[in-house]
């Protein structure tokens, strides 16, 4: 025990000592506090740069749409001055090969081409369908607050026109108050208190502590691959296999590893904890959700690293252990494709069984976790079974497998001959 605790120790100190390690560590979390804490200053000041006023060319065919429509504009310039808009009124006869060659030019920023039916009262049409006859609008870029604002306004503006034009005449402003939707304020069952922060923000909760695992995980466990192949092609593990049995050397490397990570996710999550904080959002960061991660995450970093520790033992480069370990590199990736249906139906057939292939198991159930506190004790204990029998059965298997590829050189072993390793190890 002694010995494995020793080579635990050296895979520690030689990992964080790393450049690797550093930049994990120190550099990503300060980058990250950047991005938490300058975010909204960055926004501010680019909301203070002046841009070139953009000239649009209108169309009018209606003969009634452009001067409110240029009212709304005026409006918008005052409580925009950075990002002024001009109208321009064109000539109904001037032909669109013309309108697209002055944006072309340079000679407008874009041009809105308005139809004489569009003030007409819209039919009903399927929902896959417009309702009306659309506007056109050209520009070379695709800048989406321009579209925004401008859609925004033309709608309004052509909306009151036809409010005006109804038979008796409608009260725009009083439809659009009767219109005006109903506030709905979400408390926390918990305390009671309303919930605070963004909805989306909220949203990516389950995501962003799937990602910090699945980091964590992969991160450090593709370390251990690098760091056996290295000791290997140096011939640096023919030394440590005089002192020691390539099952000590194998463990000893893991439970290291397991503490590199484990001091990686404790500064991360820090770092993630504090912005939280910051932005008024460290209710989301619970103990109940930690208590998970670290829960799913021992087993998860167990099981691949035991599983990478076998391949880089049967491999020589980085290269061909990467081939390797492809297929379960791919299997990783499910839960970061499904993420979004996996969180929106927790208690879904498909999310429980994706929660029981060993693999993916943390990934899937820390997502579930954080989208339903009310996961059913039973589902939570039965798939930490089974993916701690999945990490006894890789760990006999991989140490079979580094017994006799740690000290193999040449070409990488084929499927038959792994088995063969197996079999007789």
């Amino acid at each position: 025990m002694n010995k494995i605790l020793t080579i635990a120790w050296r895979e520690y100190v030689e990992t964080i000592k790393t450049k690797t390690f550093l930049f994990s560590s120190i550099l990503l979390p300060m980058l990250m506090i950047m991005l938490i804490f300058g975010t909204d200053k960055i926004g501010k000041l680019a909301e203070k740069q002046v841009l070139k006023t953009r000239r649009i060319a209108v169309v009018d065919h209606t003969g009634e749409v452009f001067g409110p429509l240029a009212e709304r504009i005026e409006q918008y310039n005052h409580e925009n001055p950075q990002r002024k808009l001009e109208l321009l009124a064109a000539d109904p006869q001037t032909t669109l090969d013309e309108l697209r060659r002055q944006v072309r030019a340079g000679e407008l920023y874009a041009y809105l081409v308005v139809p004489a039916e569009v003030l007409q009262a819209p039919a009903s049409a399927p929902a896959d369908q417009a309702a009306g006859p659309a506007c056109e609008f050209g520009r070379k870029d695709s800048t989406l607050e321009v579209q925004m604002t401008l859609e925004k306004l033309l709608s309004e503006t052509i909306a009151r026109l036809r409010f005006a034009r109804h038979d008796p005449p409608l009260d725009y402003e009083l439809i659009q108050r009767l219109e005006e939707g109903v506030e709905l304020r979400e408390l926390d069952v918990a305390t009671g208190q309303a919930t605070a922060g963004n909805d989306l923000v909220r949203f990516m909760t389950p995501f962003a502590f799937m990602f910090l695992l699945f980091m964590g995980t992969m991160t450090i466990s593709q370390g251990l691959l690098t760091s056996v192949i290295e000791e290997k092609s140096s011939r640096v593990v023919e030394v440590l296999l005089s002192a020691v049995s390539p099952t000590q050397l194998m463990a000893g490397k893991i439970l290291g590893m397991v503490g590199v990570g484990a001091t990686l996710m404790a500064i991360w999550a820090s770092v993630g904890y504090s912005g939280a904080e910051a932005r008024g959002m460290g209710y989301l960061v619970t103990p109940y959700r930690l208590t998970f991660v670290v829960l799913y995450f021992i087993p998860g970093f167990l099981l691949f690293s035991a599983f990478l520790a076998a391949v880089g033992a049967a491999c020589n480069t980085v290269k061909e252990a990467q081939s390797m370990a492809a297929p379960l590199t791919l299997l990783t990736i499910v839960p970061m494709m499904l993420w979004w249906q996996i969180s929106q139906n927790p208690d879904s057939v498909f999310a429980i069984v994706l929660s029981y292939i060993p693999p993916i198991t943390p990934f899937v159930m820390i997502l579930r976790v954080c989208a339903n506190p009310e996961i059913p004790l039973v589902q939570v204990v039965t798939t930490l079974a089974v993916l701690w029998a999945s990490v006894v059965g890789v760990i006999w298997l991989a140490g079979k497998v580094f017994r006799v590829g740690v000290l193999m050189y040449g070409k990488p072993p084929s499927l038959k001959e792994l088995v063969r390793w197996l079999r007789y190890a």
